[in-house]
C-alpha cells in the first residue's frame, strides 16, 4: 500500500490514511516522542493544521462529527488523527479501531478536490 503525502513543509506532513472515511494524520517531520516534546512554536503550528483540517471536513463533508486522536503507541511519534465520522460510517458511535457496527458504503464528494482544498488553505498562512 502506498502512502498519500497531501502536503508537506520543512516541519510537517500531512498522510491519507487508507479509510471508508475522510482520515488524515499530521505528522512532525521531526520524531519528537511526546507532544510536550515538540517546541511550542511547532505544537501551537500544528494546532493550526489541525484547526484548518477540521474545519475543511466540516465545510467540505458535512460530517456527523470530527475525531481526533493521538496515541502514538504503535508509532512512537507525535501524530493527530483527524476524521470526519458519519452516523451511517461501519464502525459509528464507537471509534474506528473499535467493533464495527454495520456495513457501510459512504456517498462522499470527491477527496482530490477535498485535497486541493485543504492545501490551498494551508499555504495561505505561514508555517515556517
Amino acid at each position: 500500500m502506498n502512502t498519500l503525502i497531501i502536503y508537506e513543509n520543512e516541519n510537517f506532513f500531512i498522510e491519507k490514511e487508507e479509510s471508508e472515511i475522510p482520515w488524515l494524520k499530521i505528522f512532525t517531520k521531526k520524531p519528537y516522542k511526546e507532544l510536550g516534546d515538540v517546541p511550542k512554536e511547532l505544537r501551537l503550528q500544528l494546532f493550526e493544521i489541525y484547526d484548518i483540517l477540521e474545519d475543511e471536513m466540516k465545510k467540505y463533508y458535512k460530517p456527523t462529527k470530527i475525531n481526533m486522536a493521538s496515541f502514538a503507541n504503535m508509532l512512537p511519534r507525535v501524530h493527530l488523527h483527524v476524521m470526519a465520522r458519519f452516523k451511517n460510517d461501519s464502525y459509528f458511535p464507537h471509534p474506528m479501531w473499535g467493533e464495527k457496527q454495520r456495513d457501510a458504503v459512504l456517498a462522499l464528494p470527491d477527496e482530490k478536490e477535498f485535497y486541493k482544498r485543504v492545501v490551498a488553505t494551508l499555504k495561505q498562512i505561514s508555517l515556517s
